[in-house]
């Protein structure tokens, strides 16, 4: 066994120069420029203060944004930690086809959003689409709709795209968890006579807690970052329906507000952090008061 080596302090120079040249440096640049009038309209750089964010919290237009984005990240996160963990249950059992069933639900987390937004582009297609045909086969000719062009259905369908992208994964990290589990748990509820309920809530749940404060932030985060699947399905329509902070940030740089642009992301950014630093903080404290 070799002894542990202590390595010279300018070791870690390059590292920390890096680091600081590729997202320090940009980052501080960021929040010095979404207090700026930076715009591709005018040449004269100006501290406009806190104007870009009261903009965002006093426009209806921003405020109904940042609704849709908590509102997509929330129900997505619920729906792919359900089916996940359902899922997980159930395949963590032995019987012949669990290997090949688990991989056929992972395999849509393997896609790109981008691939997948073209291909529920087509699926949700108005005329030719696979599910307005697949209802008129079947003589529900009343519910075969514009999914993506009404505003009542088109965040559904956007979530449902993300959820069935998506829980497979959430299905591998409880999977990893229950395995986890010691056996000795079960057979000791077993000989005091619970049944699967019981040794779900009492015994499995708070066992999980790790594979489900993982698979929360990392529902959330995504959530809150969603940007792709947005952007090809519906670009945010119609009527802001869809509309979400990625989506928003990319269609204001693009027109030229890189100030406002860059707030927006801020607001992200922010927000982001501040959700799932408490959701760790709340899934820690229930770890701990586990007895």
């Amino acid at each position: 066994m070799q002894p542990k080596r202590v390595y010279p302090a300018y070791f870690l120079v390059f590292a920390l120069a890096f680091y600081t040249v590729f997202f320090v440096l940009p980052s501080a640049i960021g929040l010095a420029m979404s207090f700026t009038s930076w715009n591709s309209m005018g040449t004269n750089l100006r501290f406009v203060g806190f104007d870009h964010f009261v903009q965002i919290f006093t426009t209806q237009r921003y405020l109904k944004v940042i609704l849709n984005t908590i509102f997509f990240a929330v129900i997505t996160t619920v729906l792919k930690n359900i089916l996940g963990f359902s899922l997980a249950l159930t395949l963590n059992t032995k019987f012949r086809t669990r290997d090949g069933l688990r991989t056929v639900f992972f395999l849509p987390v393997m896609l790109a959003p981008l691939v997948l937004g073209l291909i529920f582009t087509s699926i949700y297609s108005l005329d030719n689409g696979v599910l307005n045909q697949f209802l008129r086969s079947i003589g529900l000719d009343s519910l075969a709709k514009d999914w993506l062009g009404s505003m009542a259905t088109a965040l559904g369908a956007v979530m449902f795209v993300e959820v069935w992208r998506l829980f497979g994964q959430n299905m591998v990290i409880y999977i990893a968890g229950l395995q986890a589990i010691s056996e000795d748990y079960m057979e000791a509820a077993d000989i005091d006579g619970a049944g699967y309920w019981k040794k779900l809530w009492y015994i499995v749940i708070p066992q999980m807690l790790p594979s489900i404060t993982i698979n929360l932030i990392l529902n959330i985060i995504a959530g809150l970052k969603v940007f792709d699947l947005v952007f090809v399905l519906t670009n945010g329509g119609p009527a802001g329906a869809t509309e979400v902070l990625n989506t928003s940030v990319f269609k204001e740089y693009s027109s030229g507000r890189y100030g406002f642009s860059t707030a927006l992301g801020l607001v992200m950014f922010v927000f982001t952090c501040a959700v799932a630093f408490s959701v760790l903080r709340g899934m820690n404290r229930a770890a701990k008061e586990e007895p």
